[in-house]
């Protein structure tokens, strides 16, 4: 377990990260001196040191810039010199592009609208950048958010990823990004893991959130909330959602859960399979009632232990990786360029080794793909391991034993 040290105290990285309010007040005066905290997760003369970022009311930790190398690969601040990154900053008209101070990400849904003579609200207030840069999906952002945060791998030291670990490891990410050329903590709310004795701060925190997005001057603005969906159900007037990390109510029309639920099938069939998770992106306004509505959704398919899964076979080979301890990787296109992309690569043998789910049988274009990465792999010398889920069991796929440590 990775231990930290802030404010004359050390403590376990993971009660920093699940109950950020305990540490408020610490962290505020090591932000002021020295300026940074620590981390141990190695033994070494001088402990790397670590950012601290406010993001609304808290303080949360990150690594130093450059530094992810250098941490234990079991560390959450590791960062895996060959992962597929997004596109340095001299693209600058990527839809997502790093620079030094964060990632600088581009939408294509508008988060400030103005209002026309005519009465509509469809017109960006700022459409200058569309004809230059391109721009990303709701579900491309939250993609390249997990995977920058690191939330697609597992180092096999434990069986479980709780929510608190997710909100802390997202903050250390976006805590300085742009989005469409904002601060994200102007727009972005990521959901805190629930905690009794934190409610009501959690819902102040929410409600000063939901109180930015206001119509002003026949402009109105918008936010985006990322939280795990706990239920979707019919109402009067079309259906009401909610996350798990809070009892409210997030109102939509019956047309957009129905584009919902044909855009991204493979999540939406698994709301309610305890083996698995449901993560969403909304982009929410505020109804001159109070109510939030949901304008537009991007809804990500992940394991029981948040790791992103294409479909719930998927999900059911990483929950088996998770019990079992393996050390792996699910990758993740957020680039151009991986010709191979397989489901899940194990780092834990001698050679890296992948996994191969293969669920859309009999499709031609499928199969084309199959036999191509095939090949690549033969050609490369890559041991793969395949499970065809129409012909066996998961308990039947052999994976090969990990190398000693």
């Amino acid at each position: 377990m990775s231990h930290v040290s802030f404010d004359g105290g050390e403590f376990a990285l993971s009660d920093v990260q699940e109950n950020p309010a305990r540490y408020v007040k610490r962290l505020e005066r090591a932000k002021v001196t020295p300026g940074y905290a620590f981390c141990f997760c190695q033994i070494r003369s001088t402990p790397l040191q670590l950012v601290i970022r406010r993001y609304g009311s808290l303080f949360h930790l990150a690594g130093w810039p450059d530094d992810g190398h250098r941490h234990d690969r079991d560390c959450a601040f590791f960062k895996d010199p060959n992962a597929s990154k997004p596109p340095g900053g001299g693209d600058t008209k990527a839809a997502i592009f790093a620079t030094p101070t964060g990632l600088n990400v581009k939408l294509d849904a508008s988060l400030t609208l103005r209002e026309t003579t005519a009465g509509s609200r469809g017109s960006p207030a700022k459409p200058s950048n569309r004809a230059s840069r391109r721009s990303a999906s709701l579900l491309a952002f939250l993609q390249t958010l997990w995977v920058e945060a690191g939330l697609n791998q597992w180092s096999g030291k434990s069986t479980s990823r709780h929510w608190g670990h997710c909100n802390g490891q997202l903050l250390a990410e976006v805590g300085t990004a742009l989005i469409n050329g904002t601060d994200a903590q102007d727009v972005l709310h990521i959901m805190r893991r629930f905690d009794e004795a934190d409610r009501a701060a959690i819902n102040a925190e929410f409600d000063a959130f939901i109180a930015r997005l206001s119509v002003e001057q026949r402009t109105t603005t918008r936010g985006l909330v990322i939280g795990e969906i706990n239920e979707v159900s019919p109402t009067q007037y079309g259906h009401a959602l909610s996350l798990r990390q809070s009892a409210r109510k997030y109102y939509a029309s019956t047309t957009l859960i129905d584009h919902a639920a044909r855009t991204y099938s493979h999540a939406w069939r698994a709301l309610g399979d305890r083996s698995s998770r449901v993560v969403a992106l909304l982009l929410v306004e505020r109804t001159p009632k109070g109510h939030v509505k949901i304008v537009d959704l991007a809804a990500m398919l992940c394991s029981h232990a948040f790791l992103p899964c294409d479909s719930i076979h998927e999900v059911a080979m990483a929950n088996r990786l998770v019990a079992e301890l393996r050390d792996f990787v699910k990758p993740v296109r957020i680039a151009e360029g991986d010709d191979m992309l397989p489901d899940f690569i194990l780092r834990d043998t001698d050679i890296e080794t992948h996994i191969e789910v293969y669920g859309m049988n009999g499709v031609p274009s499928y199969e084309a793909r199959k036999q191509q990465k095939r090949a690549l792999r033969s050609a490369r010398h890559i041991p793969a391991v395949e499970w065809d889920v129409d012909k066996n069991a998961l308990a039947t796929v052999r994976l090969p034993h990990p190398k000693n440590p």
